[in-house]
Formats: C-alpha cells, sequence, structure tokens
C-alpha cells in the first residue's frame, strides 16, 4: 500500500486483537486498532482478522499494514504542563482540566499528548525522523484533573501496559458525590458500555465490559460527600457512570446528572446557592489524586501524590455551608 509501513508485534497477552494492537504507541488509540483491523490490514498468524474481538495467545505473531505517521494528529505544542516526576524512560504529569489526552475525531491540537512531544523533543537532539512520539499508557477524561504516567520509549510503553493490563497500578482518585453513601465503604461491580441513548455517553448495563470501582466516604458535607474512589479497571468514564449508578452522580458533572439539585429541598435559595459553586467548579468534581507503579527500568516502586485543585477544595469549602442543613449557626447533616 502507498505511504505504508509494514509491523510486526509477538502478542505477550492473552487478550483482544484491539486491545494488544492499541499498545502501539504509533496507533494511537484503540479506536484506531479497530480501524484497521475492520480494513483488513491486520493479520494474525498469517491470517487476516477483521474481528476486533478476535481472542490473541501469548505467541502469536500481529502484523498490520497502517500509515507511517499521523503526523497531523501529533503536531508538538507549547502548551503548559505541570511535569511531576521525570526521567529517561518515564514522564508523570498532573494533568490540567479541560485539556484532552489524546487527539481524537475532529481534534488534532491542544491535547496533553501535543505537548508532551513538544515537552520532550525540546529537550533532546533529535533528527525529525527520530522524534520522540509520546506513549500514552491510560487516559483522564478531559474536565478530569491529576495524575498520568507516559512512557517515553517503547520498552517502557510495553512494560507499563502490563502492568495496566494486570491491575497492579495502584490509581486513586477523590470526587465530591451527591449525598452521603450507604454503606460509606463500598465497591461498585457493575458492567460499562455504550450508552443505548446515547452513543457518546457510557452506561452500566449487561452487554457492557466488567468494571470494578472501589468507595471510601472521607468526609460528610451535609447533602454531598468527599469520596475516594480506587479503581481495578479502567471503562471510559467509569467513576463518573458508577457514581450515578448507585444515585450519588459527581456534584457538577453535566452528562451524568450531576448539575442539577439530587438531595435536600428545591428551594429559590439553593437554587442560586448551587449555581454560584457551578460557575466556579465546572466540570465533574473528580481529581486522579494518587498513583503508584513500578518503574520500568529499575523496578523500584514510584508512588505519586497531588493536592486538589482549587475548584474543588473551594467547592467543599461551601458544600459545607449547604442551606439545606445550615441551622441557626449549625451543622446537621441529613442522610
Amino acid at each position: 500500500m502507498d505511504n505504508k509501513k509494514d509491523n510486526t508485534l509477538v502478542a505477550v497477552a492473552r487478550q483482544r486483537l484491539d486491545v494488544s494492537l492499541a499498545s502501539i504507541p504509533d496507533m494511537g488509540s484503540r479506536s484506531q486498532a479497530q480501524k484497521t483491523i475492520r480494513a483488513g490490514n491486520v493479520t494474525v498468524d498469517g491470517k487476516v482478522r477483521v474481528r476486533p474481538s478476535y481472542p490473541v495467545v501469548p505467541g502469536a505473531v500481529i502484523r498490520w499494514e497502517a500509515p507511517v505517521v499521523q503526523a497531523r494528529q501529533l503536531l508538538p505544542q507549547a502548551l503548559p504542563i505541570d511535569v511531576i516526576y521525570e526521567d529517561e524512560s518515564v514522564l508523570v504529569i498532573n494533568k490540567s482540566a479541560r485539556m484532552p489526552v489524546h487527539p481524537g475525531a475532529g481534534r488534532h491540537s491542544g491535547t496533553l499528548a501535543n505537548a508532551v512531544l513538544h515537552h520532550v523533543n525540546a529537550a533532546l537532539p533529535h533528527a525529525p525522523d527520530e522524534a520522540f512520539r509520546p506513549g500514552i499508557v491510560h487516559r483522564l477524561d478531559m474536565d478530569t484533573t491529576g495524575l498520568l504516567v507516559v512512557a517515553k520509549n517503547d520498552e517502557a510503553h510495553r512494560a507499563l501496559q502490563a502492568q495496566f493490563e494486570a491491575r497492579t497500578v495502584a490509581r486513586y482518585y477523590t470526587g465530591i458525590v451527591w449525598g452521603i453513601p450507604d454503606p460509606r465503604t463500598g465497591t461498585v461491580d457493575a458492567p460499562i458500555g455504550r450508552s443505548r441513548l446515547n452513543r457518546i455517553l457510557m452506561a452500566v448495563h449487561s452487554d457492557g465490559r466488567q468494571a470494578l470501582t472501589h468507595y471510601e466516604t472521607r468526609e460528610i458535607l451535609g447533602m454531598a460527600a468527599v469520596v475516594q474512589f480506587r479503581l481495578s479497571t479502567g471503562r471510559t468514564h467509569q467513576i463518573r457512570v458508577h457514581a450515578s449508578h448507585i444515585g450519588h452522580p459527581l456534584v457538577g458533572d453535566a452528562a451524568y446528572g450531576g448539575t442539577t439539585i439530587k438531595h435536600g429541598r428545591v428551594t429559590g435559595k439553593r437554587r442560586a446557592f448551587f449555581m454560584n459553586i457551578f460557575k466556579v467548579l465546572d466540570r465533574q468534581a473528580l481529581h486522579a489524586q494518587s498513583l503508584g507503579f513500578v518503574h520500568p527500568d529499575s523496578g523500584e516502586v514510584m508512588e505519586f501524590v497531588t493536592d486538589l485543585p482549587e475548584d474543588m477544595i473551594w467547592a467543599i469549602e461551601q458544600l459545607r455551608k449547604d442551606p439545606a442543613v445550615f441551622r441557626g449557626g449549625s451543622t446537621r447533616y441529613i442522610q
């Protein structure tokens, strides 16, 4: 094929074909891997496979043909990023809100991948054909803040990807939810897939993939609560969907019911109170606060923790004054 190169990958785990292919930095995303498979450009042990869910086994030889580079999607941009840690193999970033992680349909700039590309290449004397391409190992939603690790070479990408697949990466998130979860500590085990009503969103339904979220209530804010979430799986919008599924959507999450008053009386005073909050916290109240993994080179356990962003800290302070629970100079918590 014109402007194509041939690639080979030996599978190291039993998993879907699209998942294996998506682990390649050049592929960019799982959706791109699925397009490549459906186009008939992928073989497994010499046979063309057009089903993304085709199961591969360890040792299977996967070959694919894909564009040499998707330059339009990977242009370096001098965007501000908060680098928490960096060495020759990994980069840990505290992502800001409103920054997508990777280019997608209709979006080819302003992403974390663009920013990382500039950050690393600006510091290295590469020849153009040797330029670094960011190895996005996991993602955060555009309006979710917090910690994210990026691989700086293929070996590190494969090692980190294997840790995510083995579910050994420690990921803790802090969120603000409507109401008080009952029980205060628990696990949500509910499959997640594309919503049948809106394909842009995700939903809990029987045809979805296994999704496991652990939670622990850390502080009660009257009609809301600060909750710590721990992920065992990494489905799209997982925490947001599971929080909404159990009746406690994240405050400010417009997509999953978090921008309407869910608990307590709906009065004019409370509407004005929450409108003020949503002007500052104009996103889902979710922050990837803690990240732990084994360094792909040294084998050292790396652990990183960040403070909550200012908009969430401010919102917590305000929610402690919810008119529905504040009575005569004292706060009354209502479950």
